[in-house]
C-alpha cells in the first residue's frame, strides 16, 4: 500500500524514491489530483486559423476537439456525442461546418450546437418528446488562451489562467512572443516515449546539469558562440509559480543585439523580438546577462528557445506522447528546422478528412 507521506518526505529531503516513476497508485493521485485541476495545454490558435478548423486533443483518457467555429471563436468540447457516448470526431485534424456520430448519425455544428437528431418525430415524438433545441456537445469546464496558447482545467472552479500562471507569463513571453505577430505552429511532429511524464518535465525544468554533455554539438557545430561545451552550464535556474527553467549566462559588457546573436539569433529577428519584449524582459538579456533556455509550465508543456513540446501521458501504461513544433512568426524555424507538415484540406460535413493530407 502507498505510504504518501513517506513518498513525499523522501521528497522534501532532495531524495526522489525510484518508484514515483513507474508506481500506478502514484499515476492515480497524479490523474485524480493534478490533471483534472491544473490548466494543460492542448493546442495553438495558429492551427485554427480559419472557421471550421479543428484538431482532436486529449487530457488522458478524455478526448478533445479544438476547433474554430464559423463565428470565429475558439471552442473546446468533449469529443463525445451526447446520445450514447460514442467518439464523434476521428480524424485528428481538418476543416469541418458540422461533427456527424458515426453510430447513430447525431450532427453538430462546430460550435458544439445539436443540429440533426435522425427520425427525430417517430424516435422521439419530436420537441416534446426529446427538445433538440439547447442541445450541445459539453464544453471544457474552463478555457482560456495566452499568447495564442489554448488551456483548459476540467475544474470548472479553477482560478483563472492569468492568475495560474502568475509570474511565469513574465518568463513564458520569452518563448511566445518573440515578434508582434507572435508564433506560428508548424507541425506537430510526436513520438511515445516510454518513460514516465515527470521525466521529461523535470529535465527542462532544471536539468542544466547534462547540457554539457548531451548537447556538446551545438558548441562544436558553432550555433552557440561558447569557447567549449561545459559553459551551458554557468546558468541561473528560476522558479516563478507554476514553472520553472534554465537559463544561459550571457558574456559581460553585450548589449541587447550582441547578447541575442551569442545565443543563436539572427539579425533579422533581434528587432522584432526588441519591439514585442517589455523593458523588464530585455533588461534581463541586456543588463543582468542571462537569456531563457528551457522550462516546464506544469504539468504538461515544455519549451526551449528553439521550440516547444507537449506531453501527454497514457492513461493505460507508463509511456508518454510527446509532441513538438513551432517557428516564430518572424521567420525563424523553431524545433526542426526545414521540417514542414504541410496539408490541404477541403470542407467537410462530417468531421472527416475529404481532402490529402
Amino acid at each position: 500500500m502507498l505510504d504518501l507521506a513517506a513518498v513525499t518526505g523522501q521528497v522534501r529531503r532532495g531524495m526522489v524514491p525510484a518508484h514515483v516513476y513507474g508506481d500506478p497508485a502514484i499515476f492515480a493521485l497524479e490523474r485524480d489530483r493534478l490533471f483534472t485541476r491544473s490548466w494543460v495545454f492542448l493546442a495553438h490558435e495558429s492551427e485554427i486559423p480559419d472557421p471550421g478548423d479543428y484538431v482532436v486533443r486529449r487530457i488522458l483518457a478524455d478526448s478533445f476537439i479544438v476547433a474554430r467555429d464559423e463565428s470565429g471563436v475558439v471552442r473546446v468540447m468533449f469529443n463525445m456525442c451526447l446520445h450514447r457516448g460514442m467518439q464523434l470526431c476521428r480524424a485528428e485534424m481538418g476543416n469541418a461546418s458540422h461533427f456527424r456520430c458515426p453510430y447513430h448519425a447525431w450532427t453538430y455544428r462546430n460550435d458544439g450546437r445539436l443540429a440533426g437528431l435522425p427520425f427525430h418525430e417517430e424516435a422521439y415524438g419530436g420537441e416534446d418528446g426529446f427538445a433538440r433545441l439547447g442541445q450541445s456537445l459539453l464544453q471544457a469546464p474552463s478555457l482560456g488562451t495566452h499568447n495564442g496558447l489554448i488551456f483548459v482545467s476540467l475544474d470548472p472552479d479553477a482560478p483563472a489562467l492569468s492568475d495560474y500562471l502568475g509570474d511565469f507569463a513574465f518568463y513564458l513571453d520569452f518563448y511566445t512572443r518573440q515578434s508582434p505577430a507572435g508564433v506560428e505552429l508548424r507541425g506537430p511532429q510526436r513520438w511515445r516515449v516510454k518513460a514516465n511524464w515527470k521525466i521529461g518535465a523535470e529535465n527542462f525544468a532544471g536539468d542544466s546539469y547534462h547540457t554539457p554533455h548531451t548537447h556538446a554539438s551545438v558548441v562544436e557545430i558553432g550555433l552557440f558562440r561558447e569557447p567549449k561545451a561545459s559553459k551551458r552550464k554557468e546558468g541561473a535556474l528560476y522558479l516563478a509559480g507554476p514553472g520553472a527553467g534554465t537559463t544561459y549566462k550571457l558574456p559581460p559588457g553585450g548589449d541587447f543585439a550582441d547578447q541575442l546573436r551569442y545565443v543563436g539569433y539572427p539579425d533579422a529577428m533581434i528587432p522584432a523580438m526588441a519591439a514585442a519584449w517589455s523593458d523588464r524582459q530585455r533588461a534581463l538579456v541586456a543588463d543582468s546577462g542571462f537569456m531563457v533556455s528551457a522550462a516546464t509550465l506544469f504539468p504538461n508543456m515544455s519549451l526551449c528557445t528553439t521550440g516547444r513540446r507537449s506531453t501527454q501521458p497514457e492513461p493505460w501504461s507508463r509511456s508518454s506522447r510527446c509532441g513538438s513544433g513551432s517557428r516564430s512568426a518572424s521567420g525563424r524555424p523553431r524545433c526542426f528546422r526545414g521540417s514542414r507538415w504541410t496539408r490541404r484540406r477541403r470542407r467537410s460535413s462530417s468531421g472527416t478528412p475529404t481532402g490529402p493530407i
